[in-house]
């Protein structure tokens, strides 16, 4: 639960219905039909967020890469927060009066970065450790560029955020892969080798191979000195128990490597 105000949100936007209403504390509440209890300025005032999954890891808020704020401290971003599709929205009038029970785009606004990255973990149960705008990332079934030399990869001008999983302390590494499916694409640290062969600070590019796999002379050309993998981010040691959670387990990537191209930072 937090406990700092945040801006009002806009029902019936652009209609002449449209209203304003100030949103205070939030608690994401519910094992089953997750969802994010939004406090009025209004004893019994109610705001509720349904989240489309009822598993936290499937929920990706989205933050838009740096240049579409360019004169801005690129952390401002994480202020403004969006989703990929239409979520469930049910306000609740003081009076106990629902007007409003609608698939709507959703949009936030927070009034720090702080209390973003905060909401981002609760809907998750995932904290955002830190984020990285990136031009390109890439891999070797989603090469850099195409056959006419454009740049393509999975994802451009995307921001790659770097997840810890509150309950096994496992890192991951995720974006929207906005060139292929559109869809977010979510890899765990502890899928690819910890050393990192290589580095090229003027390129700004990183490498990060599979586990397992072999290498050649040619695929370990950069690194980026924003970005390592300590010690602390390799998985640790896992039990058989069937019943560990799916975030637990180790999954099997489907990629050689990926390679990711940071965007040089101004100023």
């Amino acid at each position: 639960m937090c406990d700092s105000p945040d801006p009002p949100r806009i029902l019936f936007q652009d209609t002449p219905d449209e209203r304003v209403v100030y949103l205070g504390p939030w608690e994401v509440v519910g094992s089953e039909q997750r969802r994010v209890l939004w406090q009025g300025s209004y004893q019994n005032e109610l705001l509720e967020h349904f989240l489309p999954s009822d598993t936290p890891s499937d929920i990706y808020p989205h933050t838009l890469h740096s240049r579409h704020r360019p004169y801005y401290d690129p952390s401002d971003m994480e202020r403004y927060l969006t989703f990929q599709e239409p979520h469930r929205v049910r306000y609740t009038t003081d009076e106990g009066v629902c007007i409003h029970d609608q698939y709507i785009t959703i949009r936030y606004e927070f009034t720090t970065v702080e209390s973003s990255i905060q909401f981002q973990g609760d809907l998750r149960k995932k904290d955002l450790v830190d984020f990285y705008d990136v031009d390109v990332v890439w891999t070797n079934v989603h090469g850099r560029t195409d056959g006419f030399g454009k740049v393509k990869g999975i994802g451009a001008i995307q921001r790659l955020k770097l997840w810890r999983d509150r309950y096994t302390t496992f890192h991951s590494l995720g974006l929207c892969a906005n060139k292929t499916d559109g869809q977010y694409r979510e890899y765990d640290i502890h899928s690819f080798d910890g050393e990192l062969r290589g580095r090229d600070d003027r390129a700004k590019q990183l490498r990060l191979n599979a586990s397992g796999r072999r290498h050649t002379s040619g695929d370990d050309q950069h690194s980026h000195r924003r970005f390592s993998l300590p010690h602390r981010m390799r998985s640790r040691t896992r039990t058989n128990d069937s019943s560990e959670p799916r975030s637990l387990q180790q999954p099997t990537l489907d990629i050689r490597y990926l390679a990711i191209q940071f965007t040089e930072r101004q100023g």
